[in-house]
């Protein structure tokens, strides 16, 4: 079954990719809170910006620049080597260690993407920060930003990459 075709685990929330794209900033606030988290998720997957938050950094010209890269180039990440990558798969980016637990920016139990075995020079590697939630075993509604206590820029979806 793919993104498109995934039925709700969650009473009333959005389940679908297409539900994600079109579902305001407060459905995508509730879906990351009150959903259930789903299996961890393996294997090869795309992302899409779904939405900027309400919030300080993401009002910014600097959370925009943060988000840019995400809004205008194809991204995703592979589970099984524990890296982002923007364009294809074969161009990875940073590294990433995931532990489950509570969410930096919302009340919520989420997957914490941490940079800090990633190759990138210091600087980079210390301001990166990720969580995600996921779903189904083929969709995860994330959330990006940077590594700060008020560093949530922008919701991301992240759904299975069939080929």
């Amino acid at each position: 079954m793919g993104p498109e075709a995934a039925s709700s685990r969650y009473a009333g929330a959005m389940a679908t990719l297409t539900e994600l794209r079109e579902g305001s900033l407060a459905a995508l606030e509730a879906l990351y809170r009150d959903a259930p988290m789903g299996p961890r998720p393996t294997g090869l997957f795309r992302g899409q910006a779904l939405a900027r938050v309400d919030g300080p950094l993401a009002r910014s010209a600097r959370g925009a620049a943060i988000l840019a890269p995400f809004a205008h180039l194809p991204f995703g990440i592979d589970f099984a080597s524990a890296t982002w990558f923007f364009v294809g798969p074969w161009l990875r980016m940073g590294r990433f260690r995931i532990d489950r637990g509570r969410s930096r920016w919302r009340d919520a139990e989420v997957l914490r993407l941490e940079y800090d075995v990633s190759r990138l020079p210091r600087p980079v590697r210390g301001m990166l920060y990720d969580e995600l939630k996921p779903l189904d075993a083929t969709l995860c509604l994330g959330l990006g930003g940077i590594n700060a206590v008020d560093g949530d820029v922008f919701f991301f979806a992240l759904h299975a990459w069939a080929g």
